[in-house]
């Protein structure tokens, strides 16, 4: 009696598998034979006020893949209809799903630029946080730095310009996190060998950064110098400032030469020790004969606002003695006979 009951229950589940089964096939023929009704974009990101794509761009890319209001839902394929989308260039992922009204939802997330570059050659481009080569859009006004002299023009870059593209990416994330500099900095050149050089919004000077190595550290020195010495001495008063040393800058005031050498360093006019951003102090550049300019070693202690001042102890004058005579007493000199001298004619 048991197993009849056993075998009833089996047939039974096994009656309800095949009618869910059969309800399936028959909800997804139903559901096949529905259209799409509509189709709607949507930008989402980090900065979805800035466009860098049209609605009517990426519906066109949507028509090129069979993709447009009316089409049967059987015929999309929106795994491969997202893979089109990704492979352009200003579209960093894209998501497509029909919600319960049959309408297409497209999410579109734009790549942001945190930079343009400009080439030896006068080419331009952005680039976002990921160094990716982005370009030009003119549908949207965005701030950025601009950097000039990038030594490559190709899209696949090799090793040493990939390192390069990539330092100007972390000096590009460095100045948009800071205010002051991102409104400061009009412009950074990369000189041939790898060099930063920034060309400020306010001032006639040139600051040289360098590597990117310690960049904060550099910007820190750099405020400190326009707050404690550049806005009371004169926003025209330098015409170089020069932060490639650890913990001063050199600087050259309007007006004077450099010193130059054919070691890689140039001996400017005078060098600033900053060992604390709350104080700083001028002292002279020392001579340098050799080729190369060595920098001034900045000892640990802290410079002090206040000085005591010193008395000055002049020394004594030394008493001379007055000379009988003036003459040297030298006999060889004492017997040497007067020379003849020259007489002019008298006039007539």
């Amino acid at each position: 009696m048991q197993n009849w009951k056993k075998i009833a229950l089996n047939i039974l589940w096994s009656l309800l598998g095949v009618a869910l089964v059969v309800l399936f096939v028959m909800s997804w023929q139903a559901k096949s034979e529905k259209k799409c009704k509509d189709i709607v974009v949507e930008l989402v990101g980090e900065n979805p006020t800035a466009l860098f794509m049209k609605e009517q761009e990426i519906l066109q890319i949507l028509n090129n893949q069979q993709v447009k209001v009316g089409t049967p839902i059987s015929h999309l394929n929106l795994a491969q209809i997202e893979r089109s989308l990704e492979k352009t260039a200003w579209i960093k992922n894209a998501e497509l799903f029909l919600d319960n009204q049959l309408v297409l939802q497209v999410r579109i997330e734009q790549r942001v630029p945190i930079a343009r570059v400009f080439t030896v050659t006068g080419r331009s481009f952005y680039v976002d946080k990921n160094a990716n080569q982005l370009p030009l859009r003119q549908l949207s006004v965005l701030r950025l730095p601009v950097f000039t002299g990038f030594t490559s023009d190709q899209e696949q870059l090799s090793k040493p310009d990939s390192i390069l593209l990539q330092n100007i990416v972390e000096f590009a994330s460095v100045i948009k996190e800071d205010s002051f500099f991102s409104a400061q900095i009009a412009q950074v050149n990369i000189a041939p060998n790898g060099d930063f050089e920034l060309i400020p919004t306010i001032g006639d000077h040139t600051v040289l950064i360098g590597s990117i190595d310690q960049l904060e550290n550099k910007l820190d020195r750099l405020y400190t110098f326009y707050k404690k010495i550049w806005v009371p001495s004169g926003i025209n008063a330098y015409q170089v400032l020069d932060l490639r040393f650890n913990n001063q800058i050199v600087t050259l005031k309007k007006g004077l030469q450099p010193i130059q050498f054919n070691g890689p360093l140039m001996l400017l006019g005078s060098a600033i020790m900053m060992t604390d951003t709350s104080s700083v102090s001028s002292i002279p550049m020392p001579i340098v004969k050799d080729s190369v300019v060595k920098p001034v070693l900045v000892k640990d202690t802290i410079l002090k606002k206040k000085t005591v001042a010193k008395k000055i102890v002049k020394p004594a004058p030394k008493k001379i003695k007055p000379k009988s005579n003036n003459k040297p007493n030298i006999k060889t000199l004492n017997n040497v006979k007067k020379s003849a001298k020259a007489v002019m004619p008298k006039k007539a």
